[in-house]
């Protein structure tokens, strides 16, 4: 590919805004949302800004007692499906809010871009924004990873849901045909701001030794993007009898089940050796690299992994950086990683280090452009908008373009609109399933 073409690429890809739409079943309502992962920036979290549209405003006129309500949930899974018995759900509230979308209450407004763009294609007669501003303090989305091939039931962990739904009453179970299901999660990125680097020194005396064996070790940065190395410089200075012979490099991780009461299970998920042969009175400075890939851990049950969405790929869980709060069930899963160091001696000893870090994600680059506030509309705006009827339930915030290549059907509401729609033209899609792909 040339460098004209990959300039016409990165053009064509900036042409529209990708979003999400599910409708119900009866095609009463249907909700867009912008992105369906949100970040926590530890100081503050990402707005779950979404747009309700109402397909039948006529059935509403008729039927004044019935409203349209909003709900995020976030859910602690500790148990299987076909293991709820008995009225028994083995799952837990962590964090739940809702509220009234319509009739809208006081003044709907928009507080992101996305949201005063859908308005102007979807009509501000049919569509109502709405947002919810989440706490500090809840949980982010964690998947423990389940048997390999096993799709038989819902993996646990953390995960979020917003829900839209008409019913006469917030607190009245609504009927399942008029209910919109979209599963979201929220992914913690770590601040800019480096900490100082890990560092540990350590020395240990051995029996008929007058001297001990000296090591320090430290990181050469605290936070790591998923899928970087770690890089791990190590001194040592022999003044035992002993030579140093081998050494393991590893990284675990810790998840920390806060429910009920505090479980903690560590897994390794990268492990490296190296021979060594550092005799009596000799100092060595070297520098080990160690990468922990999910790619790596597949066939490792309970593993703590970033949330998914349906059938997505992830990673290894980023690492929790939470404010301290007083309710530590509310946190759900805490996850941390280290990186262990064991040294191995002659005749039987060893010497054993462990340094914290932070695995994390970047700050996604589309973050000030969609999470901004909305400027006062203008024909400027009018850019664009690609609805992606999702069936694989896999989140993506990107630009593209009407004429990228991609196999889901994308609607450009600039050239059609979206057009009034009956509940016989939406029959055969689910609410508790993804939406099914197809053309308003």
């Amino acid at each position: 590919m040339t460098s004209s073409d990959k300039k016409d690429e990165k053009k064509n890809s900036k042409d529209g805004t990708r979003v999400f739409k599910k409708m119900c079943l009866d095609g009463k309502i249907s909700t867009y949302i912008g992105t369906r992962e949100f970040v926590d920036h530890v100081g503050h979290i990402d707005p779950v800004a979404a747009v309700l549209l109402i397909h039948e405003m006529d059935w509403f006129a008729e039927n004044k007692e019935y409203k349209v309500y909003a709900e995020i949930t976030a859910t602690f899974r500790y148990g299987r499906d076909d293991l709820d018995v008995l009225g028994i759900n083995f799952k837990k509230d962590l964090y739940t809010d809702a509220m009234q979308v319509y009739p809208v209450k006081g003044v709907a407004s928009c507080t992101t871009k996305i949201q005063e763009k859908l308005l102007k294609k979807l009509g501000s007669e049919r569509a109502f924004p709405f947002t919810f501003d989440l706490p500090a303090g809840i949980p982010s989305s964690v998947t423990l990873q389940p048997v390999k091939n096993d799709t038989s039931s819902k993996p646990c962990g953390v995960e979020y849901c917003l829900k839209t739904y008409v019913a006469k009453d917030m607190h009245e179970p609504p009927d399942r045909k008029q209910v919109v299901d979209l599963l979201i999660k929220k992914i913690t990125h770590a601040p800019d701001t480096q900490a100082p680097q890990p560092y540990i020194e350590s020395a240990k005396n051995f029996m008929m030794s007058p001297n001990p064996l000296h090591v320090e070790a430290r990181l050469d940065k605290e936070r790591y993007i998923h899928g970087e190395p770690i890089y791990v410089h190590i001194t040592m200075g022999n003044q035992s009898t002993r030579a140093v012979k081998k050494l393991r490099l590893s990284v675990k991780q810790v998840a920390n089940i806060c429910l009920f009461s505090n479980a903690i299970y560590k897994c390794t998920v990268a492990s490296v050796e190296h021979d060594l042969n550092v005799q009596p009175s000799q100092t060595i400075a070297q520098t080990f690299s160690i990468r922990p890939l999910l790619e790596d851990n597949r066939d490792k049950r309970g593993l703590a992994l970033d949330g998914q969405i349906k059938s997505e790929d992830t990673n290894l869980a980023s690492s929790t950086i939470a404010l301290p709060i007083a309710n530590r069930e509310a946190l759900g899963i805490v996850v941390k990683y280290i990186v262990k160091i064991e040294l191995f001696v002659s005749m039987g000893g060893e010497l054993k280090l462990e340094l914290p870090f932070t695995l994390s994600h970047p700050i996604p680059e589309h973050y000030e452009e969609d999470m901004e506030p909305p400027p006062q509309p203008t024909d400027a705006n009018a850019e664009n908008i690609n609805v992606e009827l999702d069936e694989s339930g896999a989140y993506n915030n990107t630009l593209l373009s009407t004429q990228a290549d991609h196999d889901d059907p994308l609607i450009d509401l600039e050239a059609a609109p979206v057009p009034d729609t009956s509940s016989a033209a939406t029959a055969g899609s689910t609410s508790g399933e993804a939406p099914q792909p197809s053309l308003l």
